[in-house]
């Protein structure tokens, strides 16, 4: 295999979603203003690497290319994210093991670079460094790096995309750069293994994450009909505030506000695939659950910095 190179600028966050078209995942925008953003990426060999730029706050839902184990590290960010429920430091490294989801709320900067290695061929780097089992460092989870260990991988993937942004104009440094991925592997393979196991989910924060995960489910089985707190909390059997903090400790935010944003997102996409003339703004309001066609513009203008019609017309 060779070298392959692309990149993308944009201010939707459903073109970048598209572009990564090797991932099985979904984006919604979950932080207010319009959205801007910006992939750059890379396939050397079997090394899969990208930067990305997200310049709105986003939710993450999904799974890297099969077979591989995808690593992320934070290149900038303007507060903490929160990866599987837990708070993502600057210098944790995310380990999203293979076919397993991930789900990631990022900060409303986040700026990272993302590796994805075939799991074989990591397993087999961490099995020449250590005789514990590989398995313990490439399961989903966080790698808490040290600061040094951090500054090292930045360095060196962005080292990296640097050398490989020349590659159109010089053919001739196909063979270095191989070796250059390689390298890298072998680096991820070691800070993996210095960092130890990543650490593992509290059983209250996962349990908290099904509480969401059933929220989602049950309102989307519900249509158009508007959400109610009390039906809702009966429908999964726990009392208001344990849904309320189940809400605030895995999402920093309430159910409410969480469900809006994700009727929101929902309602984007009917419009985004709409073509001209397809779709009345009034009937995606009710048909997802908004009874006030004021309110719904409203709230869409604030999350994602441009009114229904306008997502609309930039389809046509």
């Amino acid at each position: 295999m060779g070298i392959l190179i692309d990149s993308l600028e944009s201010n939707d966050f459903m073109e970048m979603e598209s572009a990564l078209s090797a991932w099985d995942h979904r984006y919604r925008q979950i932080g207010r203003g319009a959205f801007s953003g910006s992939l750059f990426l890379t396939q050397a060999g079997s090394l899969g690497l990208f930067r990305n730029r997200w310049e709105r706050a986003i939710h993450y839902q999904g799974v890297a290319p099969k077979g591989t184990v995808a690593l992320a590290i934070t290149l900038n960010q303007s507060n903490e994210g929160r990866w599987m429920g837990q708070r993502l430091g600057f210098d944790d490294l995310i380990v999203a093991g293979c076919e397993v989801e991930g789900e990631y709320r990022s900060a409303s900067l986040w700026d990272s670079i993302v590796c994805t290695i075939p799991e074989a061929e990591l397993a087999q780097q961490i099995a020449e460094i250590t005789h514990d089992d590989p398995e313990k460092f490439i399961a989903l989870g966080i790698a808490r790096l040290s600061p040094q260990a951090a500054a090292q991988v930045r360095q060196a993937t962005l080292s990296y995309l640097g050398e490989i942004q020349q590659f159109g104009a010089r053919p001739a440094l196909q063979s270095m750069l191989m070796e250059r991925a390689s390298a890298l592997v072998e680096l991820l393979a070691q800070v993996l293994v210095d960092s130890r196991r990543p650490r593992c989910m509290s059983v209250p924060l996962h349990k908290q994450r099904q509480i969401i995960r059933k929220t989602e489910k049950y309102v989307y089985s519900l249509g158009d009909q508007p959400l109610r707190i009390g039906l809702l909390c009966r429908e999964l059997g726990v009392n208001e505030r344990t849904l309320q903090y189940a809400f605030r400790r895995a999402a920093d935010t309430s159910p409410l506000s969480y469900l809006k944003t994700q009727r929101l997102n929902q309602a984007r996409r009917a419009l985004h695939a709409a073509g001209p003339g397809e779709v009345r703004i009034k009937v995606v309001t009710y048909s997802h659950g908004f009874r006030h066609l004021g309110n719904f513009c409203k709230d869409y203008k604030q999350l994602f910095g441009e009114t229904p019609s306008d997502t609309l017309r930039r389809r046509r």
